[in-house]
Protein backbone atom coordinates (compact mmCIF):
# COMPACT_ATOMS: atom_id res chain seq x y z
CA UNK A 1 0.00 0.00 0.00
CA UNK A 2 1.31 3.34 -0.68
CA UNK A 3 0.18 6.01 1.33
CA UNK A 4 -0.15 9.48 -0.20
CA UNK A 5 2.37 12.15 1.57
CA UNK A 6 4.54 15.10 0.89
CA UNK A 7 7.32 15.26 1.20
CA UNK A 8 7.93 11.48 0.16
CA UNK A 9 10.89 10.27 -1.13
CA UNK A 10 11.38 6.63 -2.70
CA UNK A 11 14.46 4.84 -3.19
CA UNK A 12 14.81 1.99 -5.00
CA UNK A 13 16.65 -0.96 -4.96
CA UNK A 14 17.17 -3.31 -8.53
CA UNK A 15 19.76 -4.24 -10.82
CA UNK A 16 17.85 -2.97 -14.30
CA UNK A 17 17.52 0.06 -15.52
CA UNK A 18 14.01 -0.93 -17.81
CA UNK A 19 12.34 -2.57 -14.67
CA UNK A 20 13.43 0.12 -12.08
CA UNK A 21 11.79 2.90 -14.30
CA UNK A 22 8.73 0.94 -14.57
CA UNK A 23 8.73 0.90 -10.64
CA UNK A 24 9.36 4.53 -11.01
CA UNK A 25 6.17 4.74 -13.16
CA UNK A 26 3.87 3.20 -11.14
CA UNK A 27 5.43 5.66 -7.64
CA UNK A 28 5.28 8.80 -9.91
CA UNK A 29 2.20 10.48 -8.04
CA UNK A 30 3.51 9.60 -5.03
CA UNK A 31 7.14 10.32 -5.36
CA UNK A 32 8.74 13.91 -4.68
CA UNK A 33 11.93 12.29 -5.49
CA UNK A 34 13.68 9.05 -6.46
CA UNK A 35 16.96 7.54 -4.83
CA UNK A 36 18.63 5.05 -6.21
CA UNK A 37 20.81 2.70 -3.82
CA UNK A 38 24.12 1.57 -5.01
CA UNK A 39 25.22 1.66 -1.61
CA UNK A 40 23.80 -0.89 0.40
CA UNK A 41 26.68 -3.69 1.21
CA UNK A 42 24.31 -6.31 2.65
CA UNK A 43 24.26 -9.89 0.69
CA UNK A 44 20.67 -10.49 0.59
CA UNK A 45 20.76 -7.46 -1.91
CA UNK A 46 24.41 -7.68 -3.56
CA UNK A 47 24.00 -11.28 -4.54
CA UNK A 48 21.25 -10.27 -7.22
CA UNK A 49 23.05 -7.36 -8.48
CA UNK A 50 21.52 -4.63 -6.69
CA UNK A 51 22.75 -2.26 -3.98
CA UNK A 52 26.71 -1.69 -3.88
CA UNK A 53 27.26 -4.60 -6.51
CA UNK A 54 26.50 -1.89 -8.82
CA UNK A 55 29.47 -0.27 -8.67
CA UNK A 56 30.81 -3.06 -10.17
CA UNK A 57 29.21 -1.66 -13.21
CA UNK A 58 28.87 2.33 -12.67
CA UNK A 59 27.68 2.40 -16.89
CA UNK A 60 24.34 0.84 -15.28
CA UNK A 61 24.00 3.23 -12.56
CA UNK A 62 24.22 6.18 -15.14
CA UNK A 63 21.59 4.22 -17.60
CA UNK A 64 19.16 3.77 -14.30
CA UNK A 65 19.35 7.62 -13.31
CA UNK A 66 18.79 8.30 -17.04
CA UNK A 67 16.12 6.13 -16.61
CA UNK A 68 14.35 7.53 -13.96
CA UNK A 69 14.77 11.13 -15.25
CA UNK A 70 13.00 10.67 -18.09
CA UNK A 71 9.90 8.97 -16.75
CA UNK A 72 9.54 11.07 -14.23
CA UNK A 73 10.01 15.28 -13.14
CA UNK A 74 10.91 15.12 -9.72
CA UNK A 75 14.26 15.06 -8.82
CA UNK A 76 16.87 11.69 -8.85
CA UNK A 77 19.75 10.97 -6.96
CA UNK A 78 22.06 7.84 -5.82
CA UNK A 79 23.72 6.55 -3.26
CA UNK A 80 26.81 5.00 -3.32
CA UNK A 81 29.92 3.64 -1.07
CA UNK A 82 33.87 5.01 -2.11
CA UNK A 83 34.37 1.02 -4.21
CA UNK A 84 34.30 -2.62 -3.62
CA UNK A 85 37.54 -3.53 -2.45
CA UNK A 86 39.64 -0.26 -2.45
CA UNK A 87 38.58 3.19 -3.17
CA UNK A 88 37.40 3.50 -7.31
CA UNK A 89 35.67 6.94 -7.08
CA UNK A 90 37.76 7.61 -10.61
CA UNK A 91 36.25 4.67 -12.19
CA UNK A 92 32.47 5.07 -10.22
CA UNK A 93 31.87 8.92 -10.81
CA UNK A 94 32.33 9.48 -14.65
CA UNK A 95 29.20 7.66 -15.41
CA UNK A 96 26.95 9.43 -12.63
CA UNK A 97 28.38 12.61 -13.74
CA UNK A 98 27.84 12.26 -17.42
CA UNK A 99 24.11 11.12 -16.47
CA UNK A 100 23.68 14.26 -14.54
CA UNK A 101 22.27 13.72 -11.48
CA UNK A 102 20.06 16.12 -9.10
CA UNK A 103 22.46 14.60 -6.67
CA UNK A 104 24.92 12.28 -4.88
CA UNK A 105 24.85 10.67 -1.41
CA UNK A 106 28.54 9.34 -0.87
CA UNK A 107 29.20 6.65 2.43
CA UNK A 108 32.90 7.15 3.21
CA UNK A 109 33.32 3.07 3.40
CA UNK A 110 33.80 0.43 0.76
CA UNK A 111 31.89 -1.83 0.30
CA UNK A 112 34.33 -5.09 1.80
CA UNK A 113 34.68 -2.89 4.46
CA UNK A 114 31.19 -2.80 5.88
CA UNK A 115 30.75 -0.73 8.48
CA UNK A 116 34.55 -1.23 9.77
CA UNK A 117 37.04 0.75 10.55
CA UNK A 118 36.75 4.92 9.75
CA UNK A 119 34.39 6.59 6.87
CA UNK A 120 37.33 8.49 4.72
CA UNK A 121 36.01 12.01 4.99
CA UNK A 122 38.82 13.46 2.91
CA UNK A 123 37.32 11.00 -0.35
CA UNK A 124 33.76 12.15 0.28
CA UNK A 125 35.34 16.00 0.39
CA UNK A 126 37.33 15.16 -2.94
CA UNK A 127 34.32 13.33 -4.86
CA UNK A 128 31.71 16.63 -3.26
CA UNK A 129 34.26 18.94 -5.17
CA UNK A 130 33.94 17.21 -8.55
CA UNK A 131 30.38 17.15 -7.83
CA UNK A 132 29.85 20.58 -7.38
CA UNK A 133 31.99 21.73 -10.40
CA UNK A 134 29.09 20.16 -12.57
CA UNK A 135 26.64 21.50 -10.73
CA UNK A 136 25.23 18.52 -8.61
CA UNK A 137 24.71 18.41 -4.68
CA UNK A 138 26.50 16.40 -3.09
CA UNK A 139 25.95 14.66 0.91
CA UNK A 140 28.49 13.38 2.74
CA UNK A 141 27.62 10.00 5.32
CA UNK A 142 29.40 8.01 7.72
CA UNK A 143 30.19 7.60 11.34
CA UNK A 144 27.66 10.66 12.16
CA UNK A 145 26.50 9.22 16.06
CA UNK A 146 26.39 12.80 17.79
CA UNK A 147 25.38 16.42 16.84
CA UNK A 148 28.71 17.26 17.13
CA UNK A 149 30.31 14.60 14.71
CA UNK A 150 27.13 16.51 12.63
CA UNK A 151 28.37 19.91 13.06
CA UNK A 152 32.05 19.35 12.65
CA UNK A 153 31.02 16.76 8.74
CA UNK A 154 28.69 20.15 7.89
CA UNK A 155 31.84 22.70 9.11
CA UNK A 156 35.11 20.62 7.73
CA UNK A 157 33.94 19.98 4.27
CA UNK A 158 32.71 20.99 1.15
CA UNK A 159 29.46 18.70 1.13
CA UNK A 160 25.19 20.15 1.12
CA UNK A 161 24.63 18.19 3.75
CA UNK A 162 24.99 15.25 5.34
CA UNK A 163 23.04 11.30 5.58
CA UNK A 164 22.44 10.30 9.51
CA UNK A 165 22.12 6.77 9.39
CA UNK A 166 22.70 4.17 12.37
CA UNK A 167 23.08 7.74 14.46
CA UNK A 168 19.70 8.26 14.47
CA UNK A 169 18.78 4.46 15.61
CA UNK A 170 17.09 5.08 18.87
CA UNK A 171 18.08 8.92 19.05
CA UNK A 172 15.58 10.97 16.62
CA UNK A 173 16.38 14.54 18.05
CA UNK A 174 20.08 13.98 16.90
CA UNK A 175 19.15 16.07 13.97
CA UNK A 176 17.67 18.72 16.62
CA UNK A 177 20.60 18.68 18.49
CA UNK A 178 22.76 19.53 15.38
CA UNK A 179 21.08 22.04 14.61
CA UNK A 180 20.75 24.07 17.61
CA UNK A 181 24.45 22.88 18.41
CA UNK A 182 24.93 25.02 14.93
CA UNK A 183 22.71 27.94 15.82
CA UNK A 184 23.33 28.46 19.56
CA UNK A 185 26.49 26.86 20.38
CA UNK A 186 24.19 24.34 22.59
CA UNK A 187 21.86 21.62 23.29
CA UNK A 188 19.39 19.43 25.30
CA UNK A 189 20.31 16.52 26.31
CA UNK A 190 17.46 13.89 27.00
CA UNK A 191 17.04 12.19 30.17
CA UNK A 192 15.91 8.68 30.70
CA UNK A 193 12.33 9.68 31.20
CA UNK A 194 12.25 11.73 27.99
CA UNK A 195 13.82 9.02 26.06
CA UNK A 196 11.34 6.22 27.09
CA UNK A 197 8.34 8.44 26.18
CA UNK A 198 9.36 8.84 23.13
CA UNK A 199 9.94 5.18 22.54
CA UNK A 200 6.24 4.65 23.51
CA UNK A 201 5.48 6.83 21.20
CA UNK A 202 7.02 5.64 18.12
CA UNK A 203 5.93 2.16 19.46
CA UNK A 204 2.52 3.16 19.54
CA UNK A 205 2.70 4.43 16.13
CA UNK A 206 4.06 1.49 14.70
CA UNK A 207 1.67 -0.61 16.64
CA UNK A 208 -0.89 1.01 14.72
CA UNK A 209 0.58 -0.22 11.09
CA UNK A 210 1.39 -3.74 12.43
CA UNK A 211 0.09 -4.84 15.61
CA UNK A 212 1.33 -4.92 18.93
CA UNK A 213 3.35 -8.05 18.80
CA UNK A 214 5.26 -6.83 15.79
CA UNK A 215 5.64 -3.54 16.31
CA UNK A 216 7.47 -4.49 19.89
CA UNK A 217 9.92 -6.74 17.77
CA UNK A 218 10.60 -4.82 15.12
CA UNK A 219 11.53 -1.87 17.60
CA UNK A 220 14.16 -4.09 19.22
CA UNK A 221 17.36 -2.82 17.60
CA UNK A 222 15.75 1.11 17.96
CA UNK A 223 15.46 0.13 21.82
CA UNK A 224 19.26 -0.17 22.17
CA UNK A 225 19.48 2.88 20.91
CA UNK A 226 17.02 4.74 23.09
CA UNK A 227 18.74 3.23 26.01
CA UNK A 228 22.30 4.07 24.90
CA UNK A 229 24.25 5.27 27.88
CA UNK A 230 21.68 4.68 30.60
CA UNK A 231 22.80 2.48 33.71
CA UNK A 232 21.67 -1.09 33.92
CA UNK A 233 20.54 -1.03 30.32
CA UNK A 234 21.91 -4.36 29.31
CA UNK A 235 19.89 -5.56 31.93
CA UNK A 236 16.83 -3.58 30.92
CA UNK A 237 17.00 -4.81 26.71
CA UNK A 238 16.94 -8.39 28.10
CA UNK A 239 13.95 -7.73 29.77
CA UNK A 240 12.41 -6.29 26.79
CA UNK A 241 13.45 -9.16 24.55
CA UNK A 242 11.40 -11.04 26.21
CA UNK A 243 8.07 -8.59 25.74
CA UNK A 244 5.09 -9.20 23.37
CA UNK A 245 2.46 -6.30 24.11
CA UNK A 246 2.88 -2.70 24.51
CA UNK A 247 1.11 -3.18 28.18
CA UNK A 248 4.37 -6.04 29.12
CA UNK A 249 6.35 -2.64 27.59
CA UNK A 250 4.65 -0.17 29.90
CA UNK A 251 5.45 -2.23 32.86
CA UNK A 252 9.05 -2.96 32.14
CA UNK A 253 9.63 0.44 32.29
CA UNK A 254 7.28 0.86 35.40
CA UNK A 255 9.74 -1.45 36.94
CA UNK A 256 13.07 -0.03 36.27
CA UNK A 257 13.00 3.48 35.61
CA UNK A 258 13.06 4.35 39.33
CA UNK A 259 16.57 2.51 39.35
CA UNK A 260 18.07 4.78 36.14
CA UNK A 261 20.15 7.36 35.97
CA UNK A 262 21.46 8.90 32.57
CA UNK A 263 25.75 9.16 32.79
CA UNK A 264 26.22 12.55 32.46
Amino acid sequence: EVIPSSPCRIQLFGSDPGRMAKAALKLKDVATWFDINAGCPVKKVTRRGAGSALLKEPGKIGEMIKALKEVSCVPVSVKIRLGWESVESERIIPPILEARPDAVFIHGRTVSQGYSGSANWIEIDRIAGTLHREGILSYGSGDLFSPRAVAEALDNHSIDGVVVARGAIGNPWIFKQARDLMELGTYEEFGLSERLEHFLNHIERLADVVGENQAVRDLRKSFAGYTRNIRYASNMRKEYMKCVSLEEVRELFRAFVPDFQVFK
